[in-house]
């Protein structure tokens, strides 16, 4: 299994494809649309680039070989963005590993596994700026993510966020 993630905006000719990934019925309540995600970096990149406020929001398509299987997004917020969430930490810039979606057709085979390492291995070069934590939050109930998060060493901080578990990883 090769997984290759690749750049996306709301603007590209596979956002229609993008969009058309979706989750089990029972997993609809765990994470966003892809529309919505792209929607959502579209407009926090297009503040941060009038204003220099906001996040900087890097979506990714995931592909395996030539098939498109899933989405994933993280974010870079800096302290004094106007957007910036409070409850993660508003004293230092930070990343969130915003989204996380692999196609009902293609779950259970490691891909979330993969992404997640290769997502977490650029975070790690501080792309968009120097951070200390990355975030991630979850249902309570969502088990994969809790499960795949957990095994890439984010830990559950005791904090819950407009009703999601919050985990944390030192860069």
């Amino acid at each position: 299994m090769t997984i290759i993630l690749k750049k996306i905006s709301i603007l590209d000719e596979q956002m229609p494809e993008c969009i058309a990934l979706s989750v089990l019925p029972e997993q609809r309540n765990f994470v966003a649309s892809n529309a919505k995600s792209l929607a959502e970096a579209y407009d926090q990149n297009k503040i941060y680039e009038e204003d220099g406020k906001g996040f900087i929001v890097v979506p990714y398509a995931v592909y395996e070989g030539d098939t498109m299987v899933g989405f994933a997004m993280y974010g870079y917020c800096p302290p004094d963005a106007e957007d910036s969430d409070e409850q993660f930490n508003t004293t230092e810039h930070y990343y969130y590993f915003w989204r996380l979606l692999i196609d009902k057709h293609h779950q259970g085979r490691g891909i979330g596994r993969e992404v997640v390492r290769q997502v977490m291995a650029e975070i790690k070069t501080q792309p968009c700026g120097a951070a200390n934590f990355c975030y991630v939050s979850y249902e309570p109930s969502n088990i994969g993510s809790k499960t795949t998060f957990a095994s890439y060493g984010f830990k559950e901080d005791g904090r819950i966020v407009d009703g999601e578990t919050v985990a944390v990883f030192r860069l």
